[in-house]
């Protein structure tokens, strides 16, 4: 990996104000200086202007060199700060592979300041969240991973269970001590103290998937009750097609919007009813699908024509009656879709139902990766808790390496290679 230089474009693809061209590797500096010319000498860390020439064109530019171990990378870094149009970056680009770089695989760049100590897997993952972040929330959860709130946590519990073994492994070295009793003791203090910190951190993940995937939210009623309608309100604008037709919306549309910081994705499904319509009972089994599937449900009632469904979830339902511009209100939320009276208070309410402001802050689990393995670490605390006193030492060091295996694999420590590839091959090419 060292000897190998790598090249990405690190901005969006597309026209805009300036490109970023990265490189990595141990040649960076070399084939930067080979296309760059300035006036003023060029110190690390810090942007000079001047001219670059490659490829055929020649722009006026800012480049920067970062030297190892202080760098993103942990490796010798450069940039090129150009004018943003795709045809001068594909050129940078070009110009720098001719020189012997090599073309970034996606993740690569984050995927080395991994290997090289510069962020643990689970940071390195929260980058890929915080860059695709789209709600207040999202970014907070994100930063706290990156900055390594999370990593903290599980490395605590990881040294309390680390301590555990440890003690073990000395009553086992030296029985002649005698102090397998009061080890026992120790034993079932410590692991009673790594279970119950692990499990506040696994209860995390309730709110952590809300944040991190968004509060889902299905309307559900029946033909021509205002769903559509409704979704463009909480929107505040045009997404789906409204008529005065029942049965118009035969597939489910989703949509988002941000409310205090949380994203919610709401989900416009078709009207439930009996049909002989192919097409449309599609939509009605979608429609069934989406309630069961949701965060919350709202059940929208035409007040003009009362007609309440039926909803198989187990999920929160908020009961919602719409037109309420024109038809007598019931206790409960009224809206009018059509006006967008009563929408404010119901998107308070949605908000109330997805628990409230949900505080981002400290290390929270978003990650469904990490959620797993932190389940099964505590299955392992579990067992091993239970064994205490009635099972041999060596039978309870079983469960608590398996468990640092777990957590392990969260922090990059233990994880397989194929589990690493994995995770940086979904991340963009350039980061």
């Amino acid at each position: 990996m060292r000897d190998k230089t790598i090249v990405a474009l690190s901005t969006p693809v597309g026209r805009g104000a300036i490109s970023i061209v990265r490189l990595s590797g141990s040649r960076s500096a070399e084939y930067l200086n080979k296309v760059f010319t300035s006036s003023a000498h060029m110190r690390p860390n810090y942007l000079t202007l001047g001219k670059l020439t490659v490829g055929g064109i020649s722009d006026r530019v800012m480049a920067v060199i970062f030297r190892a171990p202080k760098s993103y990378t942990g490796e010798d870094m450069a940039e090129v700060h150009c004018h943003g149009s795709p045809e001068i970056a594909e050129r940078i680009i070009r110009g720098f592979i001719s020189l012997g770089a090599e073309m970034a695989e996606p993740g690569e760049f984050t995927k080395r300041a991994f290997l090289n100590g510069k962020l643990t897997l689970d940071e390195a993952e929260a980058v890929s969240d915080l860059i695709n972040a789209r709600s207040e929330a999202q970014i907070n959860a994100a930063y706290s991973a990156v900055v390594g709130q999370v990593n903290g946590e599980v490395m605590r519990i990881y040294g309390e269970i680390l301590s555990t073994v440890g003690a073990l492994e000395a009553a086992i070295d030296y029985p002649e001590e005698d102090i397998e009793e009061q080890t026992t003791e120790e034993v079932y203090e410590r692991l009673c103290g790594a279970a119950a910190d692990l499990r506040r951190l696994i209860d995390t993940y309730g709110q952590g998937e809300k944040v991190r995937g968004g509060v889902k939210v299905a309307i559900v009623g029946a033909p021509n009750a205002g769903k559509s309608s409704l979704l463009n309100s909480l929107l505040g604008r045009d997404r789906a097609i409204v008529t005065a037709n029942a049965g118009t919306t035969r597939d489910t549309i989703e949509e988002s919007y941000e409310y205090k910081g949380m994203l919610f994705t709401v989900v416009d499904t078709a009207g439930l009813r009996e049909t002989d319509d192919e097409a449309e009972a599609m939509g009605v089994k979608r429609s069934a699908e989406a309630a069961q599937t949701a965060h919350i449900v709202l059940r929208l009632t035409d007040l003009t024509a009362p007609q309440t469904v039926r909803i198989d979830t187990k999920t929160t339902v908020l009961d919602v009656y719409n037109k309420a511009d024109i038809a007598e209100k019931r206790e409960g939320i009224n809206v009018s879709a059509k006006t967008g009276e009563g929408i404010a208070a119901l998107k308070e309410e949605i908000f109330r139902a997805a628990n409230g402001k949900i505080v981002t802050g400290g290390a929270m689990l978003t990650n469904a990766r990490h959620y797993d393995l932190a389940c099964r670490a505590f299955e392992e605390l579990r067992v091993a808790l239970s064994d205490v006193g009635t099972a041999t030492a060596d039978c309870i060091l079983v469960g608590l390496r398996n468990a640092l295996r777990f957590l392990g694999e969260i922090t990059g420590a233990s994880a397989t290679e194929d589990v690493i590839g994995e995770i940086f091959s979904k991340f963009c090419v350039g980061k």
